[in-house]
């Protein structure tokens, strides 16, 4: 297997790309997925593979020294198994043919001859110049060339401009194992960029669209921001404490004596290749005009519910709404669950006035392993909505 340099993408894909693949990123206009294609190519260097790469938009010392900067390391790792075609290349094929047929033979035998000479094992080719040049076909022709085994592994770069249309031309005609699509998109008043597994030829890899930042040289699966809501006493601060790494809680006591968060609960962890910073919210009526800010810029939300408080179900109706009007993911910790007198999962649903598709969990919030389910629950269904 070959890496894409990208854990969270490795791990998706069952440990990386099988080799013979032909994988494409599809680039939107407006979003800086660059470094997508610069990790894979990294990986592959890392790991000795002999490697070829196209890049008629530029020179190969102004490509290293931009990838090695975006990278954040030196420009060592060039040093070993890898020959590049750059936009010199290109400009001495132009002059050279007088025809675009003769154009399309010149960089089919070039790429064809350095793929041979130097036992290519993956090629990257930035395909965009080569589009406008020689059509879509010649560019696949084209990085055909490169092909000269059952086992050299295909990696393509593309500004798409043409949409799904043609994404499913390189699954559908060309037979490409592996497309990621590379977006951004506004939800509520949020603009992230995510990319997502359009198409995987090897495995039953469910299609989903994941956030990420690029941070460190790296390009990072993330979920920024996780609200835990809910009625007061429901356990929120228990539970932002067990899911995170590092984490602390605003409380004072209340009126009975039990600790009651005045402010808020936050806490951060890095688990299964997403890096997540969690919130409680304060649960007492009077903080309601807190709410609404809280829940600002969020991915996702939890909300955590007193199993055996069957009239805290009214209070918790009022989050349902405001979590509703954000057109939020949410998923329901139905909290207490191992206590006595605990409500049916219809009971719940009813009394929340919850659709059937809304992710409903008994947990107690004093286990780790149950408040991880719940959020491993909440990153699946963060990545797989749509509002």
């Amino acid at each position: 297997m070959i890496s894409t340099g990208i854990n969270g993408i490795d791990d998706m894909l069952g440990g990386g790309i099988p080799r013979g693949s032909r994988v494409m990123y599809s680039m939107e206009p407006g979003v800086d997925g660059q470094l997508f294609m610069i990790s894979t190519l990294f990986a592959a260097l890392s790991k000795g593979l002999s490697c070829l790469v196209v890049l008629p938009h530029t020179t190969f010392d102004i490509f290293k020294h931009d990838a090695a900067m975006k990278r954040g390391c030196t420009m060592e790792i060039f040093n070993k198994k890898v020959v590049f075609i750059d936009a010199v290349d290109r400009e001495r094929i132009e002059k050279s043919s007088r025809t675009r047929k003769d154009v399309l033979k010149a960089w089919e035998t070039k790429v064809k001859k350095l793929s041979k000479e130097n036992a290519v094992e993956i090629a990257f080719i930035y395909v965009d110049l080569l589009y406008n040049d020689l059509g879509l076909e010649g560019t696949i022709s084209i990085a055909e060339a490169a092909k000269t085994s059952g086992t050299t592994t295909l990696i393509l770069e593309h500004l798409n401009l043409e949409g799904r249309s043609l994404i499913d031309q390189f699954i559908e005609k060309y037979s490409y194992d592996l497309i990621i699509a590379i977006s951004s998109a506004f939800r509520s008043q949020l603009h992230f960029n995510y990319f997502t597994l359009m198409h995987t030829s090897w495995s039953n890899v469910p299609r989903r669209s994941v956030p990420f930042i690029a941070t460190e040289g790296r390009v990072v699966p993330y979920i920024p921001k996780i609200v835990v809501t809910g009625p007061t006493q429901a356990g929120k601060s228990t539970f932002v404490t067990n899911a995170s790494d590092l984490g602390f809680s605003i409380d004072r006591r209340g009126v009975a004596g039990d600790p009651t968060t005045v402010a808020m609960d936050f806490g951060w962890l890095h688990w299964k290749n997403f890096e997540i910073t969690v919130y409680g919210t304060p649960g007492q009526q009077r903080f309601d005009s807190v709410v609404p800010m809280l829940l600002s810029h969020a991915m996702g939300i939890v909300l955590l519910i007193d199993a055996t408080k069957p009239s805290a179900l009214e209070r918790a109706r009022h989050h349902v709404q405001l979590i509703r009007e954000k057109r939020l993911p949410m998923v329901i910790a139905a909290n207490k669950s191992d206590l006595p007198g605990t409500m049916s999962d219809s009971e719940i649903r009813k009394g929340l006035d919850l659709q059937k598709d809304v992710p409903l969990f008994f947990i107690s919030a004093t286990r780790k392993g149950d408040v991880r389910l719940v959020l491993e629950s909440l990153v699946d269904y963060i990545t797989q909505y749509t509002n």
